[in-house]
């Protein structure tokens, strides 16, 4: 049996070796390994990427609160952004597509935007479908001098669907709804 002198010397002797042993943990595990330079260095913005930017966080403003643009996984550069002129003023309108919590589920939705006044104004508004989008972009597929809006939504294993939009009154109205696999054809 151990008198009580004897537990209280060896007592810094297991704090020393517990010390230690949290010490080394604490230098192995930290706070994880600092960045390399290689890491930290980015290219720098090009002017027109800056601007994208800018007319990115001038549309923000027009969407709900919570909102987050969705990327097409085709489409205009990885942009969450499309351009193309649908009424033939020679001006592009933009279509953002988002996605925001409703209720218990989340909508998608396509937003129509058109400059006036150096300054985008909102145009029209349409609900996707789906589980998210696979192309946003502008075609003239009736051949008229007018683009229309072409937005492929994604259905998971069902395969993809394609919307054209045509703009008739300052409103997007469904001109043609298709499914399709893969590629699809505006013609």
């Amino acid at each position: 049996m151990r008198t009580s002198e004897e537990s209280m010397i060896q007592m810094p002797g297991k704090f020393m070796k517990i010390g230690t042993l949290f010490t080394t943990l604490f230098l192995l595990g930290g706070c994880g390994v600092p960045a390399t330079p290689g890491e930290l260095i980015k290219p720098p913005s090009s002017e027109a990427s800056l601007e994208r930017d800018k007319t990115s966080q001038e549309f923000i403003k027009w969407l709900p609160d919570k909102a987050q643009l969705i990327t097409p996984m085709k489409g205009q550069e990885d942009n969450a952004i499309s351009f193309g002129d649908m009424d033939g003023d020679g001006i592009d309108e933009a279509v953002v597509v988002y996605e925001y919590s409703k209720n218990k589920g989340y909508t998608i939705k396509a937003m129509l935007l058109r400059q006036e006044n150096e300054a985008w104004q909102k145009i029209s508004e349409v609900e996707g479908f789906g589980y998210g989008l696979d192309y946003a972009g502008f075609f003239d597929v009736d051949e008229d001098g007018h683009k229309e809006l072409a937005l492929g939504w994604s259905l998971g294993e069902a395969g993809n669907g394609l919307d054209i939009y045509t703009l008739s009154e300052d409103k997007l109205k469904l001109l043609s709804k298709k499914a399709y696999q893969g590629k699809f054809d505006l013609r």
